[in-house]
């Protein structure tokens, strides 16, 4: 379960960081830059996964990280667009829990794999 979780949490730091070339439209459902961003994801995911599970979950997980993952970005962007006024601590806190909801789909994806 730790290395899954080990190999997670580091594609999400290079999908997320290193890789993310997203536009700010993320708030746009179905924009050219948040499907750029989701195909990212879930290459890494794929690549992270498939030496440490069978195939088949690795799949299974990756459509789970990316569903999930799309949409809460999405979420975020929007409520971040719509809301312009927000002091930074609020925009923090909001980006925070976009990152923890990342990290607990981690956590299920390798507690139902392992």
């Amino acid at each position: 379960m730790t290395e899954v979780m080990i190999a997670l949490f580091i594609k999400h730091y290079f999908a997320d960081y290193v890789f993310n070339n997203t536009p700010s439209n993320k708030h746009i459902y179905g924009s050219m830059g948040s499907i750029n961003h989701l195909i990212i994801h879930m290459l890494f995911c794929v690549l992270a996964l498939i030496f440490l599970i069978p195939i088949h979950l690795a799949l299974l997980a990756t459509v789970f990280d990316g569903f999930i993952h799309y949409h809460e970005d999405w979420l975020k962007s929007r409520y971040l667009y719509k809301r312009k006024g927000l002091s930074d601590r609020h925009r923090r806190a909001v980006t925070g829990f976009d990152q923890l909801v990342h990290m607990v789909t981690y956590v299920v994806i390798a507690w139902t794999v392992t």
